[in-house]
């Protein structure tokens, strides 16, 4: 008598499709047409202008910085009149606060929106996380152009003959900028795609009005209505 062979008897199941691992991708994009998606987009718009804010505050670049019309060299070689400094994101790149706090700003009229207006407020997000971003890689490109564009720099040079000994360091604060402004980008563009979907704050935080049927009771039974 023989018996049937293993792999006559096994049963082979549907094979994997594609529907599968789209339902993930599915359930996200669902999720961010509702309330879910209102709450990343605010969120995502606060934790990018403050981190705008908090780097801006940083140093950004370190320098060591002269007067060329009046520095001289001493016997060693080493240059003299020369100052070191140290300047934040507010000296070497004008604007970043105001974009940040513009940022912040969207983050109160996503809610308070709807429609077309919050559109708006997703297209000036968009705006100020692409300036942001605009700044803080003009500083991290060229850091010596940067340093000598500031104030305090141009202030230890009377001759107008500002220069840098050695070139200017770069910090990580104006990465933390840009990746703040990326952030502030992003949730001004979901604002606009899908911002006309998400649910308004107006009726959430709406209370019912008392009926007059209600107040009475309320007094009968010697409780405040007003309470």
């Amino acid at each position: 008598m023989t018996t049937p062979s293993g792999t006559q008897g096994q049963r082979c199941g549907p094979p994997a499709g594609p529907t599968g691992a789209a339902r993930p991708s599915r359930g996200v994009a669902r999720a961010l047409t509702g309330r879910s998606g209102l709450a990343v987009a605010v969120a995502a718009c606060v934790v990018g202008a403050a981190l705008a804010l908090f780097a801006n505050a940083a140093t950004w670049t370190r320098a060591e910085a002269y007067d060329g019309a009046t520095a001289s060299a001493t016997a060693d070689g080493v240059l003299t009149g020369v100052v070191r400094v140290e300047l934040t994101g507010g000296d070497v790149s004008a604007g970043v606060t105001a974009l940040a706090l513009l940022g912040l700003a969207a983050a109160v009229a996503v809610l308070a929106t709807r429609g077309t207006a919050r559109r708006l407020v997703g297209l000036l997000a968009a705006a100020a996380g692409a300036g942001l971003l605009v700044l803080a890689l003009r500083v991290v490109v060229d850091p010596a152009a940067a340093t000598l564009g500031a104030d305090d720099v141009a202030a230890l040079s009377p001759s107008g003959d500002a220069r840098l000994a050695g070139g200017a360091s770069l910090t990580g604060a104006p990465v933390a900028a840009a990746l703040g402004g990326l952030v502030l980008a992003a949730a001004g563009a979901l604002t606009v795609a899908l911002g006309r979907r998400w649910p308004g704050m107006a009726g959430r935080y709406q209370t019912r009005a008392a009926r007059p049927v209600d107040t009475w009771d309320a007094l009968e039974r010697g409780d405040d209505p007003t309470a």
